[in-house]
Parts: structure tokens; sequence; C-alpha cells
């Protein structure tokens, strides 16, 4: 189950066909969890003669379903996997009846998947540079094109009208969004967690700073937005300023240490923090 021998006939060395996001993914000893046959199958699979080539591919869903990421598309005997959840599914009998294409299917506004998402070898952000030239261009930033503002000058506020059912993001969001959390938590799961704690779908990729009820809060690249930065946990009712902002920030300016006081600070609010979600969870008392 390795990409060399697939390599002895695809173009490898350079082109890399599995260069995406998918591709880059490793374990804590940094093999790779993904091959070419984690999509596609194993040799006899994909050499067998009743296969329909360029057409008999695994589709988004296989892997991605309930808040959920397989690591390969098939079970154990080859068979595409199969989840009633349709939200990141590609668009059924696309181009014909009984096929599921990726790089047919369109989604948000009409637009191809692959618009906002990039090619299927080379899933934002890549290893090539080139791959990335154009997600870059639009929102400065390599990874899937997810800044509303890329194709909308004004952003209607809406809970379920986004992309795969996504909320608008920014600051209405951040005032008006407690109504829909109430009676539509499950949905929110989808990208903040099962544990409402974050997930690589919830993460920040430029730095954003938003202004809630008792101050402002800031994320800096690679934070996860989770329920616990602003209150405790979806069912929290208290809002607090996230005492993560200060190390946050320090993060982005790596040039400037903090002060004593600043250090000071910054350890106290993380300590207030731990202790409210102990709380929230029920393992300490108040």
């Amino acid at each position: 189950r390795d990409r060399g021998a697939c390599y002895l006939c695809h173009p490898g060395a350079t082109t890399q066909c599995l260069r995406g996001a998918m591709g880059k993914a490793v374990d804590a000893g940094g093999n790779a969890l993904m091959s070419c046959q984690s999509c596609h199958g194993s040799m006899s699979a994909v050499g067998n003669p009743l296969r329909k080539g360029w057409f008999d591919e695994p589709n988004c869903q296989a892997c991605h379903h309930d808040g959920k990421r397989e690591l390969a598309a098939t079970d154990a005997s080859g068979v595409l996997k199969q989840w009633s959840d349709t939200r990141f599914a590609t668009n059924p009998d696309t181009p014909m009846a009984g096929v599921s294409l990726y790089r047919f299917s369109k989604g948000h506004g009409g637009l191809q998947c692959e618009a906002c998402h990039g090619a299927t070898h080379a899933i934002y952000p890549t290893s090539h540079e080139n791959d990335n030239i154009l997600a870059v261009s639009l929102q400065g930033h390599a990874g899937t094109i997810a800044e509303c503002s890329v194709c909308h000058q004004s952003v209607p506020f809406t809970d379920s009208e986004g992309p795969h059912g996504m909320h608008t993001t920014g600051p209405d969001w951040v005032k008006g969004h407690e109504k829909y959390a109430k009676r539509n938590r499950q949905s929110c799961a989808y990208c903040h967690g099962a544990d409402f704690q974050g997930s690589p779908l919830a993460q920040i990729k430029t730095q954003k700073t938003f202004n809630i009820e008792h101050g402002a809060i800031t994320y800096g690249p690679g934070d996860l937005v989770t329920c616990y930065d602003c209150h405790d946990g979806p069912s929290g009712k208290n809002v607090f300023v996230r005492e993560k902002t200060l190390v946050a920030q320090h993060h982005l300016d790596r040039n400037r240490a903090l002060s004593p006081q600043e250090a000071l600070t910054s350890l106290a609010g993380l300590l207030g923090e731990y202790s409210r979600r102990l709380q929230a969870r029920g393992e300490a008392g108040p």
C-alpha cells in the first residue's frame, strides 16, 4: 500500500499524483496515512476487467460524513463505503446514472466543487506552489477557498445556506449565533467537533479579531474555533473574554517577548479558563 508501485506507471517523482491535503496526512511517526489505494483500492480492484475506467471512482462522502473523516474510501473487501449523511456528498447520477464524480459535481451557487477545493489529486493546500496560486491570489492564503468575501461583496446572514450547509462567518454571526446553536447543536458539531473543542474544519487561517459582549477575541492562524473560547461550552451562558488572546498575539509577533505583567495576566487567564471548563464538565466544584 505505497505510492511507489503506482508511480511505476503513473507520473510520480515530479508530478506526484497524490500531492494535496490528503496526501500530506501523516501519523505521529511521519508515515503517510493515505496512499493511492486508500481511494482506488488494491491493484486487483483497479485491474478488474469489469471496472469502468474513469467512472468507477471513489466519492467524497465515502470518507467525509457525520463530522468524521475516514482514511480509506473502501472497506476490507474493496467495496466503496456507503453512509447516509450527504452534507459533503458529490452530486448523485453525475455525469450519468449510477455515477457520482467529484470532478463533475457542483455545490454552493452552482460552483464546481473543484473551484473551492482544488483538483482531485491536488486538494488545497497542496505541496506544489503552482497548485495553490488561485487560492492565495483570491484570499491571501493556501487552503480551501473559505472567505465569503472572495465571491460576495456583502455577506447575507444565514444559518445554513453557505457551502455544505454552513452558516455565515464574521461579526454578524458572532452576535447572532446563539439561537441557532441552541436548536441545532448537532449541525455545529460537523465543524466544531463532537466535543465542541474544534476540528480542522473550524481552523482559522488568518488573524481575526471579533468584538464580543465583554471585550474582543483574537484568533491567530491555526487556532481552532471552539464553544469554550467565549463561554462554557455549547450550553454555557457565561460570556467572557478569551484569555488565550495574549498568547495568540505573542505567537503572531515572535519578535516581541511578553512583559512580566502580560505573562502573569495570560497565565491567570488560562488557569481561570481551565477551571471554568472543569466546572462546565462537572469535574470540579464551584
